[in-house]
Protein backbone atom coordinates (compact mmCIF):
# COMPACT_ATOMS: atom_id res chain seq x y z
CA UNK A 1 0.00 0.00 0.00
CA UNK A 2 2.67 2.55 0.88
CA UNK A 3 4.52 1.43 -2.60
CA UNK A 4 1.15 3.11 -3.77
CA UNK A 5 1.05 5.97 -2.06
CA UNK A 6 4.80 7.22 -3.23
CA UNK A 7 3.59 6.23 -6.90
CA UNK A 8 1.26 8.28 -6.61
CA UNK A 9 2.98 11.41 -5.33
CA UNK A 10 5.45 11.07 -8.34
CA UNK A 11 2.64 10.59 -10.89
CA UNK A 12 1.11 14.22 -9.86
CA UNK A 13 4.42 16.02 -9.60
CA UNK A 14 5.50 14.91 -12.94
CA UNK A 15 3.97 17.64 -14.92
CA UNK A 16 5.85 20.26 -12.56
CA UNK A 17 9.10 18.43 -14.13
CA UNK A 18 8.26 18.99 -17.35
CA UNK A 19 8.14 22.66 -16.89
CA UNK A 20 11.91 21.98 -16.07
CA UNK A 21 13.08 19.59 -18.70
CA UNK A 22 15.72 21.45 -20.11
CA UNK A 23 17.09 22.13 -16.70
CA UNK A 24 20.09 20.56 -15.21
CA UNK A 25 19.02 20.97 -11.35
CA UNK A 26 15.38 22.21 -9.84
CA UNK A 27 15.41 23.44 -6.49
CA UNK A 28 13.22 21.25 -4.14
CA UNK A 29 12.39 22.15 -0.71
CA UNK A 30 11.98 19.45 1.34
CA UNK A 31 10.04 19.83 4.88
CA UNK A 32 9.67 17.29 7.59
CA UNK A 33 7.10 17.93 10.50
CA UNK A 34 4.90 16.94 13.13
CA UNK A 35 2.00 18.34 14.91
CA UNK A 36 -1.42 18.17 16.84
CA UNK A 37 -4.42 18.79 15.27
CA UNK A 38 -7.41 19.87 17.35
CA UNK A 39 -10.79 18.14 16.77
CA UNK A 40 -14.58 17.50 18.11
CA UNK A 41 -15.67 14.66 17.10
CA UNK A 42 -18.75 15.01 19.17
CA UNK A 43 -20.65 11.63 17.95
CA UNK A 44 -17.86 9.63 18.51
CA UNK A 45 -16.94 11.49 21.74
CA UNK A 46 -20.91 10.80 23.34
CA UNK A 47 -20.11 7.12 21.91
CA UNK A 48 -16.70 6.25 23.55
CA UNK A 49 -17.30 8.64 26.71
CA UNK A 50 -20.36 6.63 27.65
CA UNK A 51 -18.13 2.90 27.27
CA UNK A 52 -15.36 5.07 29.79
CA UNK A 53 -12.98 6.10 27.51
CA UNK A 54 -10.91 9.21 27.10
CA UNK A 55 -12.71 12.21 25.07
CA UNK A 56 -10.63 12.74 21.63
CA UNK A 57 -9.73 16.14 21.30
CA UNK A 58 -6.22 15.90 19.51
CA UNK A 59 -4.92 14.20 17.03
CA UNK A 60 -0.79 13.27 16.29
CA UNK A 61 0.70 13.46 12.78
CA UNK A 62 3.96 13.42 11.22
CA UNK A 63 4.66 13.55 7.97
CA UNK A 64 6.97 15.23 4.65
CA UNK A 65 6.16 17.66 1.82
CA UNK A 66 7.88 18.12 -1.27
CA UNK A 67 7.65 21.15 -3.11
CA UNK A 68 9.18 22.55 -6.49
CA UNK A 69 8.63 26.30 -7.64
CA UNK A 70 6.32 26.50 -10.73
CA UNK A 71 6.36 30.46 -11.39
CA UNK A 72 8.56 32.84 -9.17
CA UNK A 73 5.93 33.62 -6.46
CA UNK A 74 4.53 29.97 -6.80
CA UNK A 75 5.39 26.51 -5.47
CA UNK A 76 3.65 23.59 -5.86
CA UNK A 77 3.79 20.08 -4.86
CA UNK A 78 2.73 17.39 -2.51
CA UNK A 79 2.69 16.32 0.95
CA UNK A 80 2.09 13.03 2.89
CA UNK A 81 0.80 12.93 6.56
CA UNK A 82 -0.09 10.34 9.35
CA UNK A 83 -2.35 11.32 11.40
CA UNK A 84 -2.50 8.69 14.87
CA UNK A 85 -4.59 8.56 18.51
CA UNK A 86 -4.37 6.20 21.39
CA UNK A 87 -7.29 7.11 23.81
CA UNK A 88 -7.22 4.89 26.47
CA UNK A 89 -9.81 4.12 29.53
CA UNK A 90 -11.09 6.97 31.97
CA UNK A 91 -9.75 6.03 34.69
CA UNK A 92 -7.32 3.78 33.42
CA UNK A 93 -7.41 0.42 34.65
CA UNK A 94 -4.25 -2.46 34.72
CA UNK A 95 -7.15 -5.00 34.14
CA UNK A 96 -8.35 -4.28 31.24
CA UNK A 97 -7.04 -2.96 27.81
CA UNK A 98 -9.56 -0.73 26.47
CA UNK A 99 -8.54 1.98 23.85
CA UNK A 100 -9.77 3.61 20.74
CA UNK A 101 -7.17 4.11 17.98
CA UNK A 102 -7.27 5.97 14.67
CA UNK A 103 -5.02 5.77 11.76
CA UNK A 104 -5.03 7.67 9.10
CA UNK A 105 -2.81 8.33 5.77
CA UNK A 106 -3.34 10.96 3.64
CA UNK A 107 -2.08 13.02 0.65
CA UNK A 108 -2.49 16.44 -0.02
CA UNK A 109 -1.70 18.20 -3.51
CA UNK A 110 -0.21 22.19 -2.43
CA UNK A 111 0.40 25.17 -3.63
CA UNK A 112 2.24 27.68 -1.67
CA UNK A 113 3.18 31.67 -1.96
CA UNK A 114 6.16 32.84 -0.50
CA UNK A 115 5.73 36.73 0.59
CA UNK A 116 9.17 36.38 2.26
CA UNK A 117 12.37 34.73 1.05
CA UNK A 118 15.58 35.45 2.05
CA UNK A 119 18.57 33.73 2.83
CA UNK A 120 17.50 33.65 7.04
CA UNK A 121 13.82 34.11 6.73
CA UNK A 122 10.92 32.23 4.82
CA UNK A 123 6.86 33.06 5.27
CA UNK A 124 4.46 31.56 3.39
CA UNK A 125 0.63 30.77 2.91
CA UNK A 126 -0.64 27.54 1.47
CA UNK A 127 -3.80 26.10 0.32
CA UNK A 128 -4.25 22.23 -0.69
CA UNK A 129 -6.55 19.55 -1.26
CA UNK A 130 -6.31 15.30 -1.20
CA UNK A 131 -7.96 12.59 0.21
CA UNK A 132 -7.56 10.37 3.09
CA UNK A 133 -7.72 6.55 4.02
CA UNK A 134 -9.02 5.93 8.14
CA UNK A 135 -8.74 3.17 10.13
CA UNK A 136 -10.57 3.47 13.51
CA UNK A 137 -10.72 0.68 16.30
CA UNK A 138 -13.04 0.77 19.51
CA UNK A 139 -12.14 -1.65 22.41
CA UNK A 140 -14.49 -1.65 25.05
CA UNK A 141 -16.60 -3.76 27.40
CA UNK A 142 -19.48 -3.92 25.02
CA UNK A 143 -17.37 -3.63 21.49
CA UNK A 144 -14.67 -4.87 20.10
CA UNK A 145 -15.10 -3.85 16.08
CA UNK A 146 -13.30 -1.59 13.77
CA UNK A 147 -14.57 0.90 11.18
CA UNK A 148 -12.37 1.42 8.19
CA UNK A 149 -12.39 4.24 5.02
CA UNK A 150 -10.09 3.29 2.22
CA UNK A 151 -9.49 2.99 -0.95
CA UNK A 152 -8.19 0.08 -3.07
CA UNK A 153 -4.37 -0.04 -4.54
CA UNK A 154 -3.18 2.59 -2.90
CA UNK A 155 -5.49 5.73 -3.55
CA UNK A 156 -7.74 7.52 -0.97
CA UNK A 157 -11.19 7.46 0.16
CA UNK A 158 -12.43 10.38 1.89
CA UNK A 159 -11.72 14.55 0.92
CA UNK A 160 -9.27 16.02 2.79
CA UNK A 161 -8.16 20.05 2.52
CA UNK A 162 -5.97 22.11 3.99
CA UNK A 163 -5.08 26.15 4.71
CA UNK A 164 -2.57 27.67 6.61
CA UNK A 165 0.73 29.73 6.63
CA UNK A 166 4.58 28.71 7.84
CA UNK A 167 7.23 30.72 9.06
CA UNK A 168 10.75 29.52 8.85
CA UNK A 169 13.85 31.06 10.49
CA UNK A 170 17.23 29.57 9.64
CA UNK A 171 20.73 29.80 7.24
CA UNK A 172 20.53 29.52 3.41
CA UNK A 173 19.69 25.59 3.10
CA UNK A 174 18.12 24.76 6.84
CA UNK A 175 15.66 26.23 7.89
CA UNK A 176 13.16 25.57 11.37
CA UNK A 177 9.26 25.55 10.65
CA UNK A 178 6.41 26.54 12.34
CA UNK A 179 2.94 26.00 10.93
CA UNK A 180 -0.59 26.60 11.71
CA UNK A 181 -3.57 26.38 9.99
CA UNK A 182 -7.02 24.73 9.60
CA UNK A 183 -7.73 20.78 8.28
CA UNK A 184 -11.07 20.00 6.64
CA UNK A 185 -11.53 16.56 7.58
CA UNK A 186 -14.58 14.24 7.35
CA UNK A 187 -14.82 10.66 6.97
CA UNK A 188 -18.08 8.50 6.85
CA UNK A 189 -19.29 5.59 4.79
CA UNK A 190 -17.42 3.24 6.92
CA UNK A 191 -17.37 -0.38 6.27
CA UNK A 192 -17.54 -1.97 9.87
CA UNK A 193 -16.31 -5.33 11.48
CA UNK A 194 -16.45 -7.44 14.58
CA UNK A 195 -18.73 -5.52 17.36
CA UNK A 196 -18.30 -2.15 15.59
CA UNK A 197 -20.96 0.31 17.26
CA UNK A 198 -23.91 1.65 14.72
CA UNK A 199 -24.13 4.75 16.81
CA UNK A 200 -20.80 6.01 14.92
CA UNK A 201 -21.83 7.16 11.22
CA UNK A 202 -19.09 9.79 10.59
CA UNK A 203 -15.76 11.02 12.07
CA UNK A 204 -14.80 14.33 12.12
CA UNK A 205 -11.90 15.58 12.22
CA UNK A 206 -11.81 19.17 11.53
CA UNK A 207 -10.00 21.51 13.20
CA UNK A 208 -7.04 24.13 13.44
CA UNK A 209 -3.53 22.45 13.57
CA UNK A 210 -0.02 23.48 14.61
CA UNK A 211 3.10 21.76 13.79
CA UNK A 212 7.00 21.90 13.71
CA UNK A 213 9.66 20.61 11.54
CA UNK A 214 12.35 21.37 9.66
CA UNK A 215 12.76 22.71 6.06
CA UNK A 216 15.44 22.06 3.56
CA UNK A 217 15.46 24.99 0.60
CA UNK A 218 16.89 25.35 -2.37
CA UNK A 219 18.24 21.09 -2.20
CA UNK A 220 19.45 20.67 -5.78
CA UNK A 221 16.89 18.16 -7.28
CA UNK A 222 18.62 16.81 -10.70
CA UNK A 223 16.15 16.16 -14.07
CA UNK A 224 18.05 13.99 -16.98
Amino acid sequence: MLRYRFVLIALLASPLLAEYSLAKDIPVQGRFFAGTTSVDPQNVNETIEAQSLKKMDKVSQFGFEVTYPLLNYLDVGARYTKSLVHNDENPSDINTEYSADLNQDSVLLLARIPFVKSSSVHVDVFAGFGGSNTTFKVKTASQDGEFTRKAVDGWYASPYAAYGASVGVGYKHVFFVIEGGFETNKVDGFTRSGSASTNIETLALSGSYVSIGIMLDGVPGSVK
